[in-house]
């Protein structure tokens, strides 16, 4: 029931994607004469991650067969490109099998990323190795700049940039603290990145001298570009984590002091930390050190107290039971006997 359902989602999905290759194929980019600048491309590959990767590579190897097909090169002639889109879809949807269910972290997401970018350069990789093998479409070096360069830096780019607006429309990626501080770095980048390359692009077109070197110029661009932002990407995520993994221990450690745990081991690495962040592991520490020995001193002036509690009760129900007639009576009998006893002897 499963399959069939993934089956039918995968192929629903890849008729959507598919009319819309057929029309971002009217506008091919510079010097490709089959690749287009797809933000559609982003479809497969949420697909693959919100209903699981054989409905994302069916999304993919469906909807780039219609594209060709509606685009006049024929839906089976470029079938490697139809094998690239579906693992487009596929190897992001692969994330579900670490455990990944709600992006909450900056790990979570810098995983999807480089899945997203990752999912780019194997499909390309695999569709030039499958036109080498088998189909010899590909000349070198010219396919460098007329296939392999456009498609992995639209992929790349696109995947990068729209699959995280997708998951975030279908509220799979939870907005917590540490995951706004990465969506505002990566908007900044994208934008600083993008903006600079567009630039340089601009300053220096004027001067080149032949159409070829227009376009070589275009894609070394768009390489530094792509080079950048995940370099930049991955900074950002390791300065990210350095803020917000100490934060949610300490968070961790707030919420075992209110369940009055107060070993908090988790806080050994963070307070020898110089920085603000070390001084609130201290304090909470040392509070909950102070909070711990108050405690431990209560229980005991609660114990202390019910032992004095219990003696006065004890010596209350011990003089109730003294002043009964039932036991005068037995008293008084005990001395008689006593005495009866004494005057026999």
């Amino acid at each position: 029931m499963k399959l069939r359902r993934w089956i039918l989602i995968g192929c629903g999905w890849g008729v959507v994607f598919g009319l819309l290759n057929g029309l971002s194929n009217i506008y091919l980019l510079p010097s490709a004469p089959f690749i287009s600048l797809r933000p559609q491309i982003a479809l497969p590959m949420a697909v693959g991650l919100l209903a699981h990767p054989i409905a994302g590579f069916l999304t993919g190897f469906v909807g780039n067969g219609i594209g060709d097909g509606l685009s006049g090169f024929g839906p089976l002639t470029f079938w490697n490109w139809h094998l690239a889109n579906g693992l487009m879809g596929f190897i992001p949807g692969l994330i579900r099998y670490l455990g990944i269910g709600r992006i909450r972290t900056v790990r979570e997401f810098g995983i999807l990323e480089i899945g997203v970018v990752l999912a780019g350069a194997v499909s390309v990789g695999v569709a030039v190795l499958a036109d080498v093998l088998f189909l010899g479409f590909m000349t070198f070096p010219v396919s460098f700049h007329a296939w392999i360069l456009p498609a992995f830096l639209t992929d790349a780019l696109n995947g990068f940039i729209l699959v995280p607006l997708i998951l975030i429309a279908f509220r799979r990626i939870v907005i917590t603290l540490e995951v706004k501080a990465i969506l505002l770095i990566t908007l900044l980048l994208v934008t600083a990145i993008l903006a600079t390359a567009g630039a340089i692009i601009g300053s220096v077109w004027d001067d080149l001298r032949s159409p070829s070197a227009m376009i070589e110029n275009f894609y070394i661009s768009g390489i530094v570009s792509v080079f950048l932002l995940i370099l930049g990407f991955v900074t950002a995520l390791i300065f990210i984590r350095r803020i917000t993994d100490p934060l949610g221990r300490i968070g961790d450690a707030a919420g075992a002091v209110e369940q009055g745990r107060y070993n908090l081991s988790m806080l050994d690495e963070i307070v020898p930390r110089g920085d603000e962040l070390g001084q609130l592991a201290r304090v909470l520490r040392d509070m909950a050190d102070r909070i711990h020995e108050r405690e431990l001193r209560l229980q005991k002036q609660v114990h202390d107290l019910q032992v004095r509690i219990d003696r006065r009760r004890q010596a209350e129900q011990v003089a109730e039971i003294v002043d009964t007639d039932y036991f005068q009576e037995l008293k008084k009998k005990a001395r008689e006997i006593r005495s009866s006893k004494e005057g026999r002897v």
